[in-house]
């Protein structure tokens, strides 16, 4: 069931972000944080996970 907490927790985010008018254009996958740009490595926690969100 944590999974789809974490799910849930990420749609939310994104929804609230996108509603706020901010524009989140690139995420973590692996720690589920927004990052500005598309860095190659993840600045929070090191993992080549950085993708676009659509």
């Amino acid at each position: 069931m944590n999974l789809f907490r974490k799910a849930g927790e990420m749609f939310e985010e994104t929804k609230r972000t996108f509603i706020d008018g901010e524009n989140i254009e690139f995420v973590c996958q692996s720690c589920e944080t927004r990052v500005e740009e598309n860095y190659e490595f993840c600045p929070h926690c090191g993992a080549e996970m950085v993708e676009r969100v659509e």
